[in-house]
C-alpha cells in the first residue's frame, strides 16, 4: 500500500495522515513580489530621549540601558525634539520603565523584577524597542549551536554577542541539530544517548527532558513551529525517512513529505502553515516547500522551490517571510545565500565555507558558521562579526524567533 494512503497508529497513540503530493506552484505564490532586505536602505530611525532614572540603582540602570540601546542601533538617541521619551526608576536592581510618545501617550509602563539588573534592562530594552518599532529586540534572544569543545558534540546557548555561554546537554554520545522555541524556554535536538538518533525536548527552566517519539527507527532534525506547540521531525519508522509534524500537546503526528530521497533540515514559515526542507534524491539536496494541513484528513501539497543552485540545504524563512536563507555550494565551497520568497533574486551573503544560516528575530541579521567560528552579519551594512571563536568546532546555529 502506498505511503499516500497508509495510516499507522504509533505506540504513543500517534495518528498519521497521508504524505504530500507534488503540485505546481500556485498562481498566488508566483505573483507575490518579495521585499529585498540585503543591501536595502533602512527607514529613518526614530528619535528617542532617555531621561534620568531615579532610585538607588538608577544611575547604573541609566548607563546600562543607554548601552543596550546603543548596541541595538534601533534609535537615534537625542534630547532634541524626540519622538519618544524613556524614563524610569531602579531600586536594588529592580527596574520600572516607561515610554511615552511626542503627544504624551504612554506606550509602555512595566516593572521588571528578575534577580539581576542586567537581566531587567535587557528585558526592558526589548520591550521598548517593540513598543516603538513593532520589531522584536535582540537583547534577550539566544542562539543555540553545536560545539565539540567537550570532546563530543553538545548543544550550547549564547547571547547574540557570544556572551553568557551555557552548555545545555551532557550526553555521552553527543547531541546535534538544536532548535529553540519562540520564547527560548525549550530546546529540541537530536540525541545519541542510546547510540541511535532520537529527538528530545529539554525544558530550560525546569530541566526535564522528554523523548518526542518512541517509534522504531531514527528521528532527527527537529524544528519548533512558531507557536511552539509542534515539531517538524524527520522519522524513518516507515523505512524511508519522511518529515512529520508532531503535535506536542496531543502526541499526534502527520506525514508532510512523500519522497524516495533523504529529507532534512525542516524549517517553518512564520505563519505556521508551511515547512521548507531539503531533499537529496541522489544528485544533491534541493529545496521543497510543503503545506501543513490543519486537519489530519487533508493531504499536504508540496512544491520544489528552484533557487538556481544545484546543492541547497539548511533553509530558513525570514521573520517577515519575504526571503529564505540557505546553504549553497558554489564551486567547491559552501556559501550562505539569501533569496527573495517566493520568486525574488538571490544574493551571496558569505562564501568561502560559510554554512547553516539562521535569522535574527528582527530579520536584520544572520548568524552562521565558517571554519568552526560563529558569526553574526548585518544584512543592511554587510558588517560581519565573529562572536564566538576558539570554542571547539561550532556548527548548526539556530537563533530563537
Amino acid at each position: 500500500m502506498s505511503v499516500l494512503r497508509l495510516f499507522i497508529f504509533l505506540s504513543l497513540s500517534t495518528a498519521l495522515v497521508p504524505c504530500a503530493q507534488s503540485v505546481t506552484l500556485p498562481a498566488w505564490l508566483r505573483l507575490l513580489k518579495p521585499m529585498s532586505r540585503a543591501g536595502a536602505p533602512r527607514a529613518a530611525l526614530k528619535r528617542v530621549s532617555v531621561s534620568d532614572f531615579t532610585g538607588g540603582t538608577g544611575e547604573s540602570a541609566l548607563r546600562g540601558l543607554v548601552k543596550e540601546l546603543t548596541q541595538a542601533r534601533e534609535f537615534t538617541l537625542t534630547s532634541e525634539s524626540p519622538d519618544f521619551t524613556i524614563s524610569g526608576s531602579s531600586v536594588g536592581g529592580r527596574v520600572t520603565g516607561r515610554v511615552v510618545n511626542r503627544e504624551g501617550e504612554k506606550l509602555l509602563d512595566r516593572t521588571y523584577a528578575a534577580p539581576g539588573l542586567d537581566e531587567n534592562l535587557k528585558a526592558f530594552a526589548d520591550d521598548l524597542i517593540f513598543a516603538v518599532t513593532g520589531k522584536p529586540g535582540l537583547a534577550t534572544s539566544r542562539i543555540a549551536f553545536v560545539s565539540d569543545k567537550s570532546g563530543t558534540k553538545q548543544v550550547y546557548l549564547c547571547d547574540p554577542d557570544g556572551k553568557d555561554l551555557q552548555q545545555v546537554t551532557h550526553h555521552t554520545y553527543g547531541c546535534v541539530s538544536p532548535s529553540l522555541n519562540a520564547d527560548g524556554s525549550a530546546v529540541a535536538y537530536t540525541s545519541y544517548k542510546t547510540g541511535f538518533p532520537v529527538v528530545q525536548v529539554l525544558d530550560l527552566g525546569l530541566g526535564w527532558e522528554r523523548t518526542v517519539s518512541d517509534t522504531p527507527g531514527s528521528s532527527f532534525g527537529s524544528a519548533f513551529s512558531p507557536d511552539g506547540n509542534r515539531l517538524a521531525v524527520v522519522m524513518s519508522f516507515l523505512g524511508n525517512p519522511e518529515i512529520f509534524v508532531i503535535d506536542l500537546t496531543t502526541n499526534s503526528a502527520a506525514c508532510i513529505s512523500d519522497t524516495t530521497g533523504v529529507p532534512g533540515s525542516p524549517s517553518w514559515h512564520p505563519d505556521g502553515k508551511q515547512v521548507i526542507f531539503s531533499d537529496d534524491r541522489g544528485d544533491g539536496p534541493r529545496l521543497y516547500v510543503t503545506e501543513v494541513s490543519e486537519t489530519n484528513e487533508a493531504e499536504a501539497k508540496r512544491i520544489r522551490w528552484r533557487t538556481g543552485y544545484g546543492f541547497c540545504a539548511d533553509p530558513e524563512f525570514s521573520p517577515e517571510a519575504d526571503s529564505v536563507a540557505f546553504t549553497a555550494r558554489i564551486g567547491s565551497e559552501l556559501a550562505v545565500v539569501v533569496k527573495g520568497w517566493p520568486n525574488g533574486s538571490s544574493r551571496v551573503i558569505q562564501s568561502g565555507g560559510a554554512a547553516h544560516p539562521s535569522w535574527s528575530p528582527n530579520g536584520r541579521y544572520l548568524c552562521y558558521t565558517q571554519h568552526g567560528t560563529l558569526y553574526v552579519q548585518n544584512l543592511y551594512t554587510g558588517q560581519k562579526q565573529a562572536i564566538l571563536n576558539g570554542h571547539g568546532q561550532i556548527t548548526e546555529p539556530r537563533w530563537m524567533k
